[in-house]
């Protein structure tokens, strides 16, 4: 067999096509792609094509006379299973053995995998990972739990970046995978009070579920005036999870005197902010991107041990012909948190509970 099923996002669309099976080349594995969650980023490069290549252009991670009609091959949010190893490798973990890993491929100087055009990402059959950076997966986890390691991650690094006292008080804005990741981290930290805003009420139960202590509906109350309150002379932090540029200058001019704001949200447009509110309120402004490998690690951990109801995020599964279908619905109002894609059969979209 040389041949496999992979989806491809191309002008703001997705669709299955045949590809050659990738070769690993020196450090790296070729993974079977056992479960692969759909993230934010993934909606957002599908969206917003053009803003996010053009940062790629700037950064140097694509040749800035590209097209803005490159493939990238979507999913970073994975678990696996080894198939083979490329040359210079060890090969202490078996063919067959259930793995995740950071995904970032070192070999090919540091490419996110699932959002580098040019690099495979785990919406495909197969893909490439690098064997430095592989974990083994636990016996007992399933691969669609292992599959919500990265975003669990994602939130323990911003509030590691937030550096918070326990009395001090946390509001984490939106409670899709990164606020819910965030709530969890905080909760696990020994946070006292843990705010979460969402304005679907049907957040509210799941946010409450994995730490929240409160839960304010910004479209109904201030949930910047219940965290300063519940404050006192202590700080409030604001976790931005939402996604949404506006929000960003609003929690400047709403945030009082000493607060963190911690921007975990992609954003590529460029944004009108007044800095003016910040500085004389003398605010941290602090951006989250990413995780450190151990962070990744203790996220795996933290699902293996029981600590994070991971099984409350997976709201959804599908088939990897079933992938636009599934965009299609998160393009729209929803209430799914985490759909996981099975990349090695077909079907539509299904609703799961826990």
């Amino acid at each position: 067999m040389s041949q496999m099923n992979s989806v491809a996002m191309q002008n703001g669309q997705l669709h299955v096509k045949q590809i050659a099976i990738p070769t690993p080349g020196p450090g790296q594995v070729l993974v079977k792609s056992l479960a692969c969650g759909i993230c934010g980023s993934d909606i957002h490069i599908t969206r917003h094509t053009s803003d996010v290549f053009d940062i790629y252009k700037n950064l140097g991670i694509m040749d800035k006379s590209a097209g803005n009609d490159q493939e990238v091959l979507l999913g970073h949010e994975y678990a696996a299973e080894i198939v083979s190893y490329g040359p210079d490798t060890k090969g202490e973990l078996a063919a067959g053995t259930r793995v995740t890993s950071v995904p970032i491929l070192m070999s090919a100087g540091g490419a996110g995998v699932g959002v580098t055009p040019g690099i495979y990402g785990a919406y495909s059959e197969y893909f490439i990972v690098d064997e430095a950076l592989l974990l083994p997966i636990p016996d007992g986890v399933p691969s669609e739990a292992a599959a919500i390691t990265e975003p669990l991650a994602v939130g323990l690094h911003a509030v590691n970046r937030a550096n918070m006292n326990k009395d001090d008080v946390a509001v984490v804005v939106g409670c899709g995978p990164i606020g819910l990741a965030a709530i969890a981290a905080l909760k696990l930290q020994g946070v006292k009070h843990i705010v979460a805003s969402d304005p679907q009420e049907s957040k509210k139960q799941i946010a409450l579920e994995f730490g929240a202590t409160h839960y304010v509906n910004p479209m109904t109350d201030d949930e910047v005036t219940t965290a300063a309150t519940l404050a006192g002379d202590h700080k409030v932090v604001i976790f931005e999870c939402a996604g949404v540029s506006r929000l960003l200058n609003d929690y400047i001019l709403r945030a009082p005197a000493k607060a963190k704001i911690i921007v975990t949200g992609i954003h590529t447009a460029p944004l009108e902010v007044n800095f003016a509110y910040a500085t004389v309120k003398e605010l941290d402004l602090i951006f989250s991107y990413y995780y450190q490998p151990e962070e990744f690690a203790q996220s795996l951990e933290n699902i293996a041990s029981g600590k994070i109801a991971w099984q409350k995020m997976r709201t959804g599964k599908v088939g990897i012909d079933g992938v636009q279908g599934a965009f299609d619905t998160l393009f729209k109002p929803n209430d799914h948190i985490k759909i996981i894609i099975e990349p090695w059969r077909t079907g539509a979209l299904e609703k799961v509970t826990d």
